[in-house]
């Protein structure tokens, strides 16, 4: 087999991975909605990450024939990640949800592009090219427009809890930006899903007391094993192993999938109103997250087609 058949069959399957990673996600905005029906919300952070951990442990087994190990020199951005992105993040992400339309969610926490780019520009001083600005504008104005268009009286708060959430998933983001790995980033998703796993735990045994699991009918199980170890520990665990196959701009292009198939599922499973206002932001949004992700020269082409 030769080594251009070896590069093409690993992309094909970075490929296939990362649809089926985004599809997880994507589905989960519903699968939350509805799973907070049955569980309260700290509980349902804490159950997302406590069981998704024996997938990621069973990934890191399969990749690298062993369990999770923890690097010393991987401990601070690990612990960066588990606090703002998976604790605060995600525990806002679930708490906002309650009062919003699953489907408006899944689009407001993809604004990680203003936030990323107010964090390099106000914090780390960084000029960023016209590109960037405009995109980054277009993305705005799209997120101001569903503000708009879904700020029903008593609904601005999770909305902006929302915009939060996306703020300290930019956080996160660019703190593993600037890190060199020692571990295995799979490795790292693990100790960050068991610290936040446990956080919650004792957060939600203070604040919400202890469910009764007994009363939950096997439908509900299947729900929670969905936004647990199918959606959170199997969506993660493939996009983590599907990115050293690919490219970056593939990898962002095609995680732009992700906020569309969570706002049409959402729409289609949950009836969810389709509001003209909040449709026209997300195509916008939408629209910037992909222009963002093509290549110079796609673009290039493109402008020439023109």
């Amino acid at each position: 087999m030769s080594k251009a058949t070896m590069v093409g069959n690993e992309q094909s399957k970075g490929l296939k991975m990362l649809l089926v990673a985004v599809i997880c996600l994507g589905l989960n905005w519903p699968g939350m909605k509805v799973g907070l029906e049955i569980v309260s919300p700290l509980w349902m952070v804490s159950l997302r990450f406590i069981l998704s951990i024996p997938v990621i442990a069973l990934f890191v087994l399969l990749t690298k024939h062993r369990l999770p190990r923890l690097n010393r020199k991987d401990r601070s951005v690990i612990l960066v990640v588990a606090f703002f992105q998976f604790i605060l993040s995600m525990g806002l992400i679930t708490v906002s949800l309650q009062f919003i339309p699953a489907g408006t969610a899944s689009i407001l926490i993809y604004t990680t592009p203003l936030w990323m780019l107010l964090i390099d520009t106000l914090w780390y001083k960084q000029k960023a090219p016209s590109k960037r600005l405009i995109l980054t504008g277009i993305s705005t104005f799209g997120c101001v427009l569903i503000l708009f268009g879904s700020g029903q009286p008593g609904a601005w708060i999770p909305l902006f809890g929302m915009l939060l959430a996306s703020a300290l998933w930019a956080l996160a983001i660019r703190r593993v930006s600037f890190h060199q790995w020692q571990g295995t980033v799979i490795e790292a998703v693990f100790w960050q899903f068991l610290i936040a796993g446990i956080v919650m735990l004792g957060i939600a045994f203070v604040f919400e007391g202890i469910p009764d699991f007994a009363s939950y009918s096997l439908r509900d199980w299947a729900l929670l094993t969905y936004i647990g170890p199918v959606a959170t520990g199997l969506g993660f665990g493939l996009m983590v192993a599907a990115g050293p196959k690919l490219a970056p701009d593939k990898i962002v292009l095609i995680s732009t999938l992700t906020p569309i198939i969570g706002y049409v599922s959402s729409v289609v499973v949950l009836n969810e109103a389709l509001l003209p206002m909040v449709v026209a932001g997300a195509v916008l949004m939408i629209a910037a997250l992909l222009v963002n992700g093509l290549p110079r020269s796609s673009l290039k082409i493109l402008t020439k087609g023109r």
